[in-house]
């Protein structure tokens, strides 16, 4: 292990040995993350915010799979980025990282690791390495299992905080009664009085102990843990001196949060590229197309439930109440509010600026700017908070800003918020599932955790009914041309790289060379003239700081060695840097004019889904997301009157919202009735259907793009629409042929013939091939899809609804990598058709793998999971560990899910326990063969969960628990890290208490982690997987 220490301390001090190195620190960084295994090396490139920008792998470059692990296969995937980056087109995200500075993050001690830094080492590799800052080693065990990095400890037991959310069949005094008799101290945090959605109350219990009792009082009628999730990112700060009166000056106080510019820097586009990417949006979104129908929103109330809004922006109104755009809302949290502190100091809705998110997702919809004008903007709107200025926010308050939404009538709730669950039993997925039971609206977003492959969807965007939006890329990227004209050198451009702050754009001034400047400079006259320095000699800030002085305020930086990819930023001085061949060629005293020229270039991913954008289905076989909007570089608002550039499905949701309350617009106009399974269906039906990727022939899958992009137009004209809007095969007819029925319904006032016909989209594989571990983006996909038998045409009188049968034939694919199938059945009845999604699993979710049990994600010679002691990172092993308790002298685990599980626990042990008690099921779960993802089974659960005593028992594979340690239900499966976002591993810290709060005694003992299948029976010992560790002593 310290071998593997070293490895990146040593290339670290040839960092910082290095004068070579010299640029701002301070600019926008690129991240090369390396992940080496056994099997293969992958190596994704991520900006400064860890967004994936590309990605390639040993298997990708054509290695087969006894050569992927290999050194060859390391170097030659590494080469393959490097000229990836070098050919990228100015228009392309990777142009970046031709330029600005860049870490190097290891994961994993596989032969690619080696590879990779000779590769950096290369003739090839020369230019990334003189820019690189830093290199970390994210797989060391020493320090992935140090107390200090608490990051990595993504799964800190949502039990400890003894937060839990109750349904009541009763009274709230009668819950209050209960819990008084039996002297259960606790603080009430939320109070839910909705009759028709939601009854029951949120508590924090005083005693972890006292959780026992929670299932046996009969006001109790559901259960639910309260798990948190973290604030949307903040949002960058632009020119504070730019405004929205810019707009009418034609300047553009618009920052780029996504695409750092050519020269890594922050840019502030033109008005005219701005009026561009916001009637792109407005183009391909139909907003121009229904808005020149008079349809605006007028009369529809959407609803936001975020991190607040700044309502006195000018595009928003300058107002908050009757008369403004934004009527409605609620803050139900205060600006201290975080899960950890739970300071919660709810109140009337106020004006926030520490957060931006809501103002920005809210003005997609609602900005009265004619530049820029909203989706639905003469819509009512409301805004529900639930985030402080710091931190994150929890279940509860989530699921009452929902319900706050419903009852102040909102007709559609957008919900731009969550975090990777997966599964739809989650107290928000169950409350927006209810809010649609009850006829109306919840838009989400679908996640932005696209790089995590198939079967990795948000909450609560997995509730059932529920709409979540995938998001399609726009088809142009915002830039920043920097180049300069010579005088004297006619009918020319050069290029040149600015400070990341620069102020002498677009200024011509005439040339002074001043050599090293490394002397004082005091005497000269610099203010006028653009000075060219060299990069030789002392220390470029010795140089810098001597003009300054000399009061010079245009220096250019000629970089002698090819060095330097961004100009020092210093203050009231502008800098930029010359490459050597572009320096050579000023004469001297020339006359020079800089240009500063913001751009658009064309998007080659255009109209296709961006790949950010996450993928169902969910943990349990819904296909989410529903339907796709564009989503990436929307012009949209910020607090304090500002604006900006964002990406993301928290902006394709509002959207998405908006041409549903356009539609809903229409109907109401003409006296029509539209329910919300009608709007819904029309919505998806008439959705365009969207390629997987630029060189892929084929559909993505309905589980990536939904029903496709909407198209308003043709949901504003349709006279058909079919139920169900998606067909969810999941995995309950794996290998089985099956009959369903559409209903096909006929709104107008002719009769109509459909003719039927089936487009299969590619069907793509959750697992990678020989291994339990779920691919990264894109999965492998195959052309292999269902068979559907079907008629040929069908008709279907006036104002009237026929039924059609049709006959699935799952594709002919082998299960154990569980491909995903999809695409639509169409009905064409000549003039427009419509379609119905389906999606599938052709294999069985019971027999996925959940509990990982290799050493992929590490690599360091043992598998996970694996116990240690929290001090001094001792792993258990042969020799017994003898624990104190005091202070970090406890057990810990490190374990990783390879699947979801719907119900997880950790137990104490006898120490005796022989290894082979326990066992890790690889056969199916028992649950009949029926549709297996209906809410079932979770009330069952809640005894188990909390126990009935300080001890359970629970009795699984032979072994008899000592008491539960820690406990989970619906627990997400685990990513992997150099892949977006999301936790790449789970760790538990042992405390000296049983989850039901009673003290561990001293003994000899073990730890058992055991995680339920999906659709497995939580009695039924074969349905668990389940690690023992090594025996340990506690005195």
């Amino acid at each position: 292990m310290a071998n593997t220490t070293n490895f990146t301390k040593n290339l670290n001090k040839l960092l910082n040995s290095s004068n070579s190195i010299n640029f701002a620190r301070n600019t926008n960084k690129s991240i090369i993350n390396v992940h080496s295994t056994r099997n293969n090396t992958i190596i994704t490139l991520t900006n400064h915010l860890n967004q994936p920008l590309t990605w390639i792998s040993a298997g990708s470059m054509g290695f087969k799979s006894a050569q992927k692990s290999g050194y060859e296969a390391g170097y030659q995937s590494t080469i393959a980025l490097f000229n990836k980056i070098n050919e990228s087109a100015i228009d392309s995200p990777l142009h970046q990282s031709k330029f600005g500075p860049l870490e190097l993050h290891y994961r994993g001690f596989g032969q690619g690791r080696s590879a990779s830094w000779s590769a950096l080492l290369s003739q090839e590799g020369e230019a990334f390495k003189q820019r690189l800052t830093l290199i970390k080693d994210k797989t060391n065990l020493i320090l992935l299992l140090s107390n200090a990095q608490q990051s990595w400890t993504s799964s800190v037991p949502v039990a400890s905080s003894n937060l839990y959310a109750l349904e009541l069949s009763s009274s709230h005094n009668d819950f209050f009664e209960q819990l008084r008799k039996r002297d259960i101290a606790y603080t009430l945090t939320q109070t839910f009085n909705s009759s028709d959605l939601f009854t029951g109350a949120a508590i924090h219990l005083h005693n972890a102990n006292d959780n026992q009792h929670l299932p046996n009082l009969s006001s109790v009628k559901h259960i639910y843990p309260i798990n948190s999730f973290n604030s949307p990112l903040p949002f960058v700060d632009s020119d504070p001196s730019l405004d929205s009166s810019s707009l009418s000056r034609k300047r553009s106080p618009y920052t780029s949060s996504l695409y750092p510019l050519i020269s890594g820097t922050q840019a502030h586009p033109s008005f005219e590229s701005v009026q561009t990417l916001a009637d792109s949006v407005a183009q391909l979104s139909g907003f121009t197309a229904a808005h020149e129908r008079n349809l605006t929103g007028q009369g529809v109330f959407i609803a936001f439930v975020d991190d607040g809004v700044d309502f006195t922006h000018p595009a928003l109104g300058g107002c908050f109440g009757e008369k403004c755009p934004i009527q409605h809302g609620f803050d139900l949290v205060g600006d201290d509010y975080n899960t950890t502190t739970n300071s919660i100091n709810p109140g009337p809705l106020s004006r926030t600026t520490c957060k931006s998110h809501g103002t920005s997702t809210l003005g997609v919809a609602a900005s009265q700017l004619k530049e820029m004008k909203g989706g639905a903007p003469n819509a009512t709107f409301g805004m529900y908070r639930i985030f402080g200025c710091h931190g994150s926010s929890g279940d509860d308050i989530l699921a009452m800003g929902l319900i706050r939404a419903y009852e102040d009538g909102a007709d559609i709730i957008n919900v731009s918020a969550g975090g990777p669950d997966g599964w739809t039993t989650s107290l928000p997925s169950v409350i927006a599932s209810r809010i649609v039971e009850k006829g109306r609206h919840v838009v989400t977003s679908a996640g932005n955790y696209g790089l995590q492959g198939l079967l990795y969807s948000n909450s609560p965007a997995g509730g059932i009914g529920v709409t979540p939006i995938a998001a399609v890329d726009l088809p142009y990227v915002p830039l920043l041309n920097a180049s300069l004209t010579i005088q004297e050198v006619p009918g020319q451009r050069f290029p040149y790289t600015p400070a990341e702050i620069f102020t002498a754009g677009n200024t011509t001034r005439k040339t002074l060379v001043v050599g090293d400047a490394c002397e004082s400079l005091s005497t000269q006259q610099l203010d006028d003239v653009a000075v060219i320095i060299d990069n030789e000699g002392c220390n470029l800030d010795v140089k810098l700081s001597n003009l300054k002085s000399a009061n010079a305020t245009l220096v250019l930086i000629e970089d002698t060695h090819d060095t330097l990819s961004q100009s020092p930023h210093v203050d009231g001085l502008a800098t930029a840097v010359l490459k050597p061949n572009v320096a050579s060629q000023i004469p001297a005293n020339a006359t020079i004019t800089l240009h500063y020229t913001p751009l658009l270039r064309n998007n080659p991913r255009a109209g296709l889904i961006s790949q950010y954008s996450s993928m169902g289905p969910s943990a349990d076989g819904y296909g989410k997301p529903a339907v796709s909007v564009v989503g990436s570089n929307i012009p949209t608002l910020a607090p304090e009157g500002r604006f900006m550039i964002q990406s993301g499905t928290s902006f394709s949701a509002p959207v998405y919202s908006s041409l549903l309350a356009l539609l809903m617009q229409q109907y109401r106009q003409d006296g029509k009735d539209l329910s919300p399974e009608m709007a819904r269906a029309i919505m998806l039906g008439s959705a365009q259907s969207v390629n997987l990727d630029i060189d892929a022939d084929g559909a993505a899958f309905t589980v990536l793009q939904g029903s496709g992009r909407a198209n308003i137009e043709a949901a504003l004209d349709a006279s058909t629409y079919i139920k169900p809007d998606i067909i969810n095969f999941n995995d309950t007819f794996s290998g089985v042929e099956k009959d369903v029925q559409l209903e096909i319904v006929n709104t107008s006032d002719d009769e109509k013939v459909y003719t039927l016909s089936h487009h299969p989209a590619l069907t793509g594989y959750v697992l990678n091939e020989g291994t339990i571990q779920p691919s990264t983006y894109l999965p492998e996909y195959t052309r292999d899809a269902a068979q559907i038998r079907h008629p040929d045409t069908i008709t279907v009188a006036a104002q009237s609804a026929s039924t059609v049968d049709l006959h699935i034939v799952p594709p002919p694919v082998s299960d154990h990598r569980l491909p995903i199938y999809s695409g639509f059945v169409e009905f064409s009845d000549g003039s427009a058709t419509m379609k119905a999604a389906y999606n599938g699993i052709a294999g069985d979710l019971s027999k996925m793998t959940i509990l990982d049990n290799t050493d992929d994600l590490f690599n360091q010679g043992f598998p996970v999971p694996f116990a240690f002691r929290q001090s001094d990172r001792s792993i258990m092993g042969q020799d017994t560990l003898n624990f104190t308790m005091d202070a970090l002298d406890r057990p810990a685990i490190v374990y990783r899910l390879a699947g979801p599980s719907p119900y997880m626990r950790i137990d104490l042990v006898d120490g005796a326990t022989p290894r082979n008690a326990t066992t890790s099921s690889t056969t199916a779960a028992t649950a009949p063969l029926q549709r297996r993802n209906i809410l079932d089974g979770v009330l069952g659960w809640m005894t188990d969960l909390f126990g009935g005593s300080g001890t359970d028992s629970l009795y699984i594979d032979g072994i008899d628990s000592l008491g539960v340690l820690y406990e989970e239900l619906g627990v997400s499966r685990n990513g992997f890290m150099g892949s977006g976002q999301g936790s790449s591993f789970y760790r538990f810290d042992m405390s000296d208490t049983f989850a039901s709060g009673k003290v561990v005694p001293s003994g000899h003992y073990k730890l058992l982690l055991r995680a339920l299948k999906i659709h497995g029976d939580d009695h039924r010992s074969a349905d668990y997987e389940s690690w023992l560790s090594d025996s340990f002593i506690i005195s």
